[in-house]
């Protein structure tokens, strides 16, 4: 009985999967002479669009490099305290970490979607870079603790708790720093009302190396920035195959068909 019961779940899984990626391929349908097409409203998924977890990644990475060095003394008290070294060594297990495979990384695009009604058209002209760090895509980025400008002098704002902490994930995939996705698809009314605004780009890559690098920056309070303020940036390297346009909770697959440029 066991037997079979196991036989029927993956039966079943299996039929979920097929109709999930027939689901999928189904949004978009390109044709030679037009802007790709993509499905309409009535094709949607009952799941959202849920990708890789940019700082389960780094903490993999992180991890193994680790691992990869010898265990002298110095390896051990940064593993104790949990602080990554500056560049990961190009000998590491990727199977050991589970990242010998393609990885999804959603980036929501709230800006740079432009529809046009009249001709169905949708336009995709979305920058994944920060002002201050051009060059890169910002996958992640999470202050945490106050800020002091406007409330207290820079000589007191450590002491009156103005510190904040900054994490930033980033990714960068071969040697050109191309930030900003473009694209064009041909896309129903309703399939853009039933989006109802929530855009999201999808990147599918790779892990290459040399994988990741870390590093820690402080700054003290001054008159400008009254805040102790320090930002961890780490960098995580990858080969991108493929970019998408989704609706990530609604689960729809607009086009996989955009392309990255400077």
């Amino acid at each position: 009985m066991l037997v079979r019961s196991n036989a029927a779940c993956a039966l079943i899984c299996m039929s979920l999967l097929a109709h999930a990626g027939t689901s999928a391929d189904s949004a978009t349908v390109t044709h030679a002479n037009e802007p790709e097409i993509s499905a309409s409203a009535d094709v949607l998924s009952t799941r959202p669009f849920v990708g890789d977890d940019p700082v389960a990644i780094r903490d993999a990475l992180a991890d193994q490099s680790f691992s990869a060095n010898s265990p002298s003394l110095s390896d051990r008290i940064r593993n104790l305290i949990h602080v990554p070294v500056l560049k990961a060594p190009s000998d590491l297990d990727l199977p050991k970490a589970s990242l010998d495979r393609n990885l999804a990384f959603v980036v929501p695009a709230p800006y740079g979607i432009r529809y046009q009604s009249k001709t169905h058209l949708l336009t995709v002209n979305v920058d994944l870079s920060e002002d201050d760090n051009p060059g890169v895509i910002l996958l992640k980025k999470t202050i945490t603790g106050p800020r002091g400008r406007g409330l207290v002098v820079a000589p007191e704002a450590k002491a009156k708790g103005y510190i904040q902490d900054i994490d930033l994930i980033e990714l960068k995939s071969g040697e050109r720093s191309k930030t900003r996705v473009h694209g064009r698809v041909t896309l129903s009314q309703s399939a853009f009302y039933e989006a109802n605004g929530d855009f999201a780009i999808v990147l599918m890559c790779s892990m290459a190396p040399p994988y990741l690098t870390d590093r820690r920056e402080h700054s003290d309070p001054s008159n400008d920035e009254p805040t102790d303020i320090t930002t961890r940036t780490s960098t995580l390297y990858t080969n991108i195959h493929a970019i998408w346009l989704v609706s990530p909770q609604r689960g729809i697959v607009l086009s996989k068909k955009l392309h990255l440029s400077k």
